[in-house]
């Protein structure tokens, strides 16, 4: 999987038409880890109990994310 600064390196070479697209799509992708971390940081401090809930949670966000940074790079070439 690539990472957010790896696209954002990658879309330069794109039209200006693609790139606008590419970083409203990155920035919105940057908010969701963001995000994550967050959630990741609020959840070890309250112990174990809320951790083993938040990870259902956890794994569903981090999959669809996922799924999105596989979905722009195929689209991005």
């Amino acid at each position: 999987m690539k990472t957010i600064g790896e696209l954002k390196a990658k879309i330069v070479q794109e039209t200006k038409e693609n790139i606008a697209k590419y970083e409203m799509t990155l920035a919105e992708l940057e908010q969701k880890a963001n995000d994550i971390k967050k959630m990741v940081h609020v959840y070890k401090e309250d112990g174990k109990d809320k951790w083993n809930a938040y990870n259902v949670n956890f794994n569903h966000d981090l999959d669809e994310l996922g799924k999105v940074l596989k979905y722009f790079t195929v689209t991005s070439k």
